[in-house]
C-alpha cells in the first residue's frame, strides 16, 4: 500500500493522516519493501515529521490520525502506538540535540583557524594596498584574492554558529510538538 501523510482540516486543528498496513510500520519498514512498487519505504513516524517540517506552522489542536486495515484495529492499539511514537520522539529529539551541540562545537573549533585565516588575509590584502604597489596588483590581490580568502576564513565558523543549526532547531520543535499531539486510530476506508 502506498501511503503518504495528508492533511484533513477539522474544527480546531489540521490532522496529519498516516495510512499504514500494519501497526509496526509506524516505526519501521521492512527492507524488502524497497523491492515492491507500492510498499511503504519510510516509517510512519518519519513521514509525520517530514509532513510537519513542510508546514509553516503546526496547529495547536492538530491530531495524528493513523489509519489501519479494519482487522488491524484492536483494543488498545491507539495507546500502544501513542506510547511508541512518544518513545520515538524522545530518541529523535536526543539525536537532534546532539547534532545541534556538535555543530556548535565544530563552529567554535573552526573559529580559531578561521580567525587566523581572516587576519592573514586582511594583512596580506592591506600589504598589497600600499601606494607603491602597482594598481593591477592592488586590485587583484589587495582588493581581490587576499580579501576574499580572509572572509572565507570566517564564513564556515559563522555559518555553523548562526545558520547551519537552524534547521536542526526547527526539527527539534516539530518533534516536541509531535510528542504532545494526540494520536487516534481509524479503520481505513476499503476501496
Amino acid at each position: 500500500m502506498s501511503a503518504s501523510a495528508e492533511r484533513r482540516p477539522r474544527s480546531g486543528g489540521e490532522d496529519v493522516i498516516v495510512a499504514l498496513d500494519r501497526p509496526a510500520e509506524l516505526l519501521s519498514v521492512a527492507p524488502e519493501a524497497m523491492l515492491e512498487r507500492d510498499a511503504r519505504i519510510e516509517s510512519g513516524a518519519d513521514e509525520i515529521v517530514n509532513e510537519l517540517l513542510g508546514r509553516s506552522k503546526v496547529q495547536r489542536r492538530a491530531r495524528i490520525v493513523v489509519t489501519l486495515p479494519a482487522e488491524q484495529v484492536t483494543a488498545g492499539i491507539a495507546e500502544t502506538l501513542q506510547t511508541a511514537l512518544h518513545r520515538y520522539c524522545e530518541a529523535r529529539l536526543a539525536r537532534v540535540q546532539r547534532e545541534i551541540e556538535v555543530a556548535w562545537r565544530q563552529g567554535l573549533r573552526s573559529l580559531g583557524s578561521g580567525s587566523i585565516l581572516f587576519v592573514v588575509g586582511l594583512l596580506l590584502s592591506t600589504g598589497f594596498l600600499e601606494p607603491d604597489v602597482p594598481q593591477f596588483w592592488q586590485d587583484l590581490l589587495g582588493n581581490g584574492v587576499f580579501l576574499v580568502i580572509g572572509w572565507v576564513g570566517l564564513w564556515y565558523p559563522l555559518d555553523l554558529l548562526f545558520f547551519a543549526r537552524q534547521p536542526l532547531k526547527r526539527e527539534a520543535q516539530i518533534v516536541e510538538a509531535i510528542s504532545r499531539m494526540p494520536l487516534v486510530v481509524q479503520a481505513a476506508d476499503v476501496p
